[in-house]
């Protein structure tokens, strides 16, 4: 991750790019190194990678998170330099490209009939997504490096600067804003807000999460994630970087130096909380819920009560990126590519791939059997369900034999 000053350039945004795990030990005068990957370690269950799509350039080492759309039976993909790609999910096969000839900051935000993306220039731009043919730009008070998200009728989106703009899908005329009260140091990032047809829910650099009502911007109500602590600007900082996630009436969301907390989405009531430094998004499966820390552990959680049900810890700073749920298993990525695939139960690692030597970007999406990572180098490659018969097996038999938690 990416540390900012609130009034710094585009360029300073730029060179500040150090791993937040390396500026935390520097602070201490010792350097973490990230743990070294096995090399004795054996594949427990088998994966198949399906395809490899150029998609091309990634993110030219600007450490963005250009995440991919993924839509019916087609993943939409722009990188650094304004190229937009539409390929076909079965197989990778590209359906049409277009150059849209300027430098892009923030990944893909879709809804049925468009798709939006934002500009180093500091605006968001409205594409047909059938033709990719412009149908509106709108200048933001800043840089936005997070996905524009709408529910159809608005368009959120959030810039680094602190503030929440919400904008009418079919013209870009602005509706509301909301300006937040930012600290002096921030992580260089901000998450997608979370827009459903009533409300918008997100988080700043604060530490504040807010709840708004989609007609009036009027906040409904606000929680803490977390409370700065310590005596410089970086022991201070906490900042909600990764989206929250909602299932049913309870939303879950983690601060980096800041705690993990369920609260009631209608009232931000906290339902349950606990301490942990995170600025991935979480990942919600089988009754639990999965985080990867700023330090590249990975924790499961009891989502009803917060519970910490297991821990993996062979992975301490190698910078792991989100989780995601596949199947009985959880995958993530880390700073030099490797892909990490964990049982659900308790944690243990079942296998490893290596989509790209040169590092993964944003969220591994995941639809039915197949799940899709975007590589820094600008390919995406799929992989398939564990569906063999000898991996089935291997499954079977993993999860039947009695595990200590």
């Amino acid at each position: 991750m990416v540390l900012k000053r609130m009034n710094s350039s585009v360029i300073q945004f730029m060179v500040l790019c150090f791993s937040l795990s390396m500026l935390a030990a520097c602070s201490r005068d010792k350097v973490n190194e990230p743990t070294e990957i096995e090399d004795s370690f054996k594949d427990k269950i088998s994966m198949k990678r399906l395809w490899k799509s150029s998609v091309g350039t990634g993110d030219d080492e600007l450490s963005l998170q250009l995440t991919p759309v993924l839509i019916d039976d087609y993943i939409y993909s722009i990188d650094v330099e304004g190229e937009l790609y539409v390929i076909r999910r079965d197989n990778g096969k590209k359906v049409w490209t277009k150059s849209l000839n300027e430098k892009v900051s923030g990944g893909l935000g879709a809804d049925k009939q468009n798709l939006y993306y934002t500009t180093f220039q500091g605006e968001i731009v409205c594409i047909d997504r059938q033709n990719a043919e412009e149908k509106w730009r709108q200048v933001l008070t800043s840089e936005a490096i997070s996905a524009p998200s709408s529910n159809g009728r608005l368009v959120l989106v959030q810039t680094i600067d602190g503030k929440l703009l919400a904008l009418g899908a079919s013209d870009g005329h602005q509706r509301w804003r909301y300006d937040s009260i930012g600290p002096i140091l921030s992580l260089r990032g901000t998450p997608a807000p979370i827009v459903s047809q009533k409300y918008t829910i997100t988080s700043f650099a604060n530490g504040e999460m807010l709840a708004f009502d989609n007609q009036t911007g009027n906040p409904f109500w606000k929680a803490t994630l977390g409370l700065p602590k310590g005596r410089t600007e970086l022991e201070r900082l906490v900042d909600p970087d990764g989206r929250a996630v909602i299932d049913g009436t309870t939303l879950y969301a983690v601060a980096y130096q800041g705690k993990l907390v369920a609260l009631d989405v209608t009232s931000g009531q906290e339902i349950w909380a606990k301490d942990l430094s995170s600025f991935n998004h979480l990942a919600l499966g089988f009754g639990k819920i999965f985080a990867t820390t700023a330090d590249g552990v990975v924790v499961a959680f009891n989502q009803n009560t917060g519970q910490e049900l297991w821990r993996n810890e062979k992975f301490k700073y190698r910078r792991l990126g989100p989780p995601v749920v596949f199947d009985r298993t959880v995958l993530m990525a880390d700073l030099e590519g490797y892909l990490h695939v964990l049982s659900v139960q308790d944690g243990d690692t079942l296998a490893r791939k290596r989509p790209d030597s040169d590092g993964v970007m944003g969220n591994i999406l995941v639809s039915g059997k197949q799940f899709y990572v975007y590589a820094r180098s600008g390919d995406i490659v799929a992989y398939k369900h564990f569906s063999t018969d000898e991996t089935l097996q291997a499954l079977k038999k993993y999860y039947s034999t009695p595990k200590k938690l």
